[in-house]
This record gives structure tokens, C-alpha cells and sequence, in this order.
């Protein structure tokens, strides 16, 4: 089995790339912040759409640091080539995206927890971390040498593919800051550490929720240190959207590539009675280990998410679920021991970490206590899922099929899995909404603390300074992987599977008893 293990990780490419659903990230981000005191009215209008896009453009231009300006100079020469879609290269998002909060504003009115409300789910609702491609100088997507669309990144890849969900995989997951191993043994023994640079084998296997928070987060906090009349409501367009990405690392399986031994062992006797069945593959197509597991694992991440909105969502409709209340009360909760380590690790960033990357030493904190469950919940979602989720073809649909008929009945058999279950599901809620007020308090801080122009216009500089030289960097180390990408032999086509062992041994088997049966017979 030790074998198959990297090519299996290799095939990952369908996993869904959401942590939760568009909901349930709404709902997260409303209990969180209910009493948080963002009863004001959300006043932003459609002229607020280039504030920020314009103060860092001018700040670029200007920069301090000759050779920043100079490498801003020679990327944008004027403040016109600095437009939406440069922006959205700029930021890492797609784009040919239409991205609410840069190509448009979809929360109007209201107040802004209404407007927090419907930021924390538009990553998800916009795509703005999907299908990220090259483009060349025409903003025409660039073409491989076998005629297939280029990432922007082919680091991405390692996570998803282009043309499918799974291709906002690297934005929306984070993984541990561990040492990855593709050893199967680790995979049982430490399921963190399991990973493989899968679709662009130089690496490195990029999962950016972290920076994808950080990134909303500058933006909001440059956009409440403007002088739009609007600033205070936009500050939490940008934030929200941040929260998304802090959100999706809450949900445990999301900080694990793979998770779980278990799901590959049961795709290795899938594929072994496929191969039965059709010869080893030269009497009907024989599917690919890894494209079996793939399916295994699609079916139990989306019914683990699927269940946990249904329940979530009940109960925020005024439901009875017992279950579902259990949820909505702990995605308001506080986690103590959660919030300690949050302590811990932003006073590495100094006495000011309101001043300091904090959304990425938060998220980091999230993603590092999370990937410690991750198996745990695909373990319990294994055991109270249908057993035909785990047959070879057989998918399920969430679009069609209601998450309690993928699951057996609780029972008094199942019980103790359905209870591990739901508390890794509350546990992951209160750690998430710990993490959301501990973000706000912070960025409340920062702000509130700039109170006069001078205060205001250095602490936005500060911001300034480091989102452009953190972006330029991120830019730079794509583009150079990209042209070694695009340097890189084309593959071939592959080869029907097949498996001649198992049709030799098909042949053999009945042979040996018609030699035997003959030998019989001529004794008789």
C-alpha cells in the first residue's frame, strides 16, 4: 500500500475547497459580533470602490524604498495601469473575477453587522480565489505548450486544479507549519504532517488562509485609516471578507490534506474487486486507485459540512434542534483556553500587535490547533456515514441529497460518534468566533488609538509598506515558478489503467483447476 500513497495525494483535486457553507460563515460571523456593537448603518456607496485601490497605488509610487518604487514603477507605469485588474493580480485573487469590494459592492444598507453579515460568505460567492490563471499582455488567458490554460501560480496545483472548486483550495485551506512527509506510516501516526507537492512536484504546497486574512484585513485597515466619509463602515467590507478565510481553518478538515489512512484503504478493496471484475482492466475500465479514494474522500468532507450546516441553519431559523442550538450557542461562545493560546503567540508580535501582522498570527494559531482533529472528524464522519459512500462510482451530491439520509440513524451503536461528532463541530465553532472578536478587538484598537492626522497617516503608511512589500514578494515567487513551470517537459497522455497480475491470475486460477480436473480423469 506504501506505494500508492503519493500517487493517491496527487489526486486531491476535488476535494471541496469551502470550509463551510456560505451560510454557515454568515451565521459564524453574526453570533460572533451580535454584541459587539455594529448597530451602525452601512453607508458605503459605489465611489468607495477606489479608495483603497487609489491609496495604494499613490503609496507605491512614492514608496520610500527605491528599489519598491522602482519595481512598482515597472509594473504599473502609470495610475492607470493600477486598475481593478491589476488590483486583483496584486492581491492573488482571479482576475477575471468580478470581486465585491473591488468591481462592486452586493452588501447596500443596513447596518454593519448586516454588512458583516453578507461579507464573511462573498470569497466563496464571487470566486475570487478560483481558477487563477496567467494572462498574457493582452489580459488574454496564457497558453501552455499543450494548448492548457497557465496558473498564476502552479503552486496552486498542489492543491487543486484549474477548472474546478478545488482550484481555490490553496487560498481557502492551512495546513501546519510542519515538515510534510508522503510516507503512509505518517499519515496514520500524525495525519498533520501527511502532505505532497501533488500537481507541481518543485513545491512548495501552498495554503494561504493565513494571508488571505492578513491581505483583507490591510485592506480594511487602510480603508478605515482614509478619508472617505465611509471609512468606518468600509473597514468591515475588507474585514469580513477576511473573516472567511479565518473561518474555514476553524473547520478542522480543512488544515489536513488527506486526513484520514482509513479512506485509501478502502479505495485500495474497491479498486482491487474493481479489478476483479473487469480483468485487470483489459475487460472494462479499470479506475485509478487514486481517483477511487478521491471519491471516498469528497463524499465524507461534504457530508461533514453538509450535516453541520443543516443543523447550524436550523437553528438559526428558530428550529427545534436540540443539536443545532448546541452550535448556534458556540458560535457565540468563548473558547478560554483557545484565547490563552491567542495571547501567547500575538505577544510575539510586541507590546503594539495591533500594529503588527496579527491577522496572520491568529489565523496561524487557528490552523495549528485545528489540524490536530482533523482525522477525528473525518474518523466520526466515516463511522455514522452509509457505507456505499465508500463504493467505487458512487457520489454524493449535495446540490440533491439531504445530509441525514447520507448518514445512519443515531443509534445506540453510533451514539459515542455522533457525540464526538457534534463536539469537534462546537469546539471548531467557539475557537472560530473566539478568533473573529479577538480580530476585531485589535483592529478597533489600531484605529481607534490614531487619533490624530499625524497618528493616522503613519499608521496607514505602516500597512501601506507592508501589504505592498508582502504582495510584490508573493508576486515575484509565483512569476518565478510559473516560467519554470512553463519550462517543464509536457506529460504525455496516460495509459488506460491496467493491472495484468490480477487477469494472469484470473487466467491462471481456472486453468490450474482444468489441468487438475484432467489429471484426475485420466487416473480415474
Amino acid at each position: 500500500m506504501r506505494r500508492f500513497f503519493p500517487v493517491l495525494s496527487c489526486m486531491l483535486f476535488s476535494t471541496p475547497a469551502w470550509g463551510y457553507g456560505e451560510r454557515v460563515h454568515s451565521i459564524l460571523t453574526h453570533e460572533a459580533l451580535a454584541a459587539q456593537g455594529f448597530s451602525l448603518p452601512s453607508d458605503i456607496t459605489a465611489e468607495d470602490l477606489t479608495v483603497v485601490r487609489s491609496l495604494v497605488d499613490a503609496y507605491g509610487r512614492s514608496h520610500p524604498d527605491a528599489a519598491i518604487q522602482a519595481e512598482w514603477l515597472r509594473r504599473y507605469p502609470t495610475p492607470e495601469s493600477f486598475d481593478a485588474w491589476s488590483f486583483k493580480e496584486f492581491l492573488l485573487f482571479g482576475a477575471g473575477s468580478t470581486v465585491s469590494g473591488i468591481d462592486k459592492f452586493d452588501a447596500m444598507g443596513g447596518s454593519q453587522l448586516d454588512l458583516l453579515f453578507q461579507a464573511a460568505r462573498q470569497p466563496d460567492d464571487d470566486f475570487r480565489n478560483r481558477d487563477r490563471l496567467a494572462y498574457d499582455a493582452n489580459r488574454q488567458p496564457l497558453k501552455g505548450p499543450a494548448g492548457k490554460d497557465v496558473p498564476a501560480d502552479p503552486a496552486l496545483l498542489n492543491m487543486g486544479k484549474l477548472g474546478a472548486l478545488s482550484s481555490q483550495a490553496h487560498a481557502h485551506y492551512g495546513l501546519a507549519q510542519v515538515e510534510f512527509s508522503s510516507d503512509a506510516e505518517v499519515l496514520k501516526a500524525d495525519p498533520k504532517r501527511f502532505a505532497v507537492a501533488a500537481g507541481y512536484a518543485p513545491g512548495p504546497i501552498l495554503t494561504l488562509a493565513a494571508e488571505m486574512n492578513q491581505i483583507h484585513t490591510d485592506l480594511g485597515l487602510i480603508a478605515a485609516l482614509s478619508d472617505s466619509p465611509h471609512a468606518d463602515s468600509l473597514q468591515w467590507q475588507y474585514t469580513g471578507n477576511g473573516f472567511h478565510y479565518l473561518e474555514d481553518v476553524g473547520n478542522q478538515i480543512h488544515t489536513v490534506q488527506v486526513g484520514l489512512y482509513d479512506f485509501f484503504f478502502d479505495a485500495f478493496l474497491q479498486r482491487t474487486w474493481m479489478s476483479f471484475k473487469t480483468g485487470g482492466g483489459y475487460c472494462g475500465e479499470l479506475r485509478t486507485l487514486a481517483s477511487i479514494g478521491i471519491d471516498i474522500l469528497t463524499n465524507h468532507h461534504t457530508i461533514s459540512e453538509m450535516l453541520t450546516e443543516k443543523r447550524l441553519v436550523e437553528a438559526y431559523e428558530g428550529k427545534d434542534s436540540p443539536i443545532g442550538k448546541r452550535l448556534l450557542t458556540a458560535a457565540g461562545a468563548e473558547d478560554p483556553v483557545f484565547a490563552a493560546a491567542l495571547d501567547t503567540e500575538l505577544a510575539k508580535l510586541g507590546s503594539n500587535p495591533e500594529k503588527e501582522e496579527y491577522g496572520i498570527a491568529i489565523t496561524r494559531t487557528l490552523i495549528n490547533t485545528s489540524a490536530e482533529e482533523g482525522d477525528d472528524v473525518y474518523r466520526a464522519t466515516r463511522g455514522i456515514a452509509l457505507s456505499k459512500w465508500r463504493q467505487a462510482g458512487v457520489l454524493y451530491d449535495w446540490t440533491k441529497e439531504d445530509a441525514d439520509g447520507a448518514v445512519h440513524p443515531p443509534d445506540a451503536k453510533n451514539q459515542p460518534l455522533y457525540d464526538e461528532f457534534w463536539s469537534l463541530q462546537e469546539r471548531a465553532f467557539a475557537r472560530a468566533s473566539t478568533a473573529v472578536r479577538r480580530m476585531v478587538q485589535l483592529q478597533k484598537k489600531a484605529v481607534g488609538e490614531a487619533t490624530d492626522p499625524a497618528a493616522k497617516l503613519e499608521l496607514r503608511n505602516h500597512v501601506l509598506d507592508r501589504l505592498i512589500r508582502r504582495q510584490l514578494k508573493m508576486m515575484a515567487e509565483g512569476e518565478a515558478r510559473r516560467n519554470s513551470y512553463l519550462s517543464m517537459p509536457v506529460t504525455q497522455a496516460s495509459t488506460p489503467e491496467r493491472m495484468p497480475a490480477m487477469l494472469a491470475g484470473q487466467v491462471a486460477v481456472p486453468a490450474a483447476f482444468a489441468g487438475l480436473w484432467m489429471i484426475l480423469r485420466k487416473r480415474a
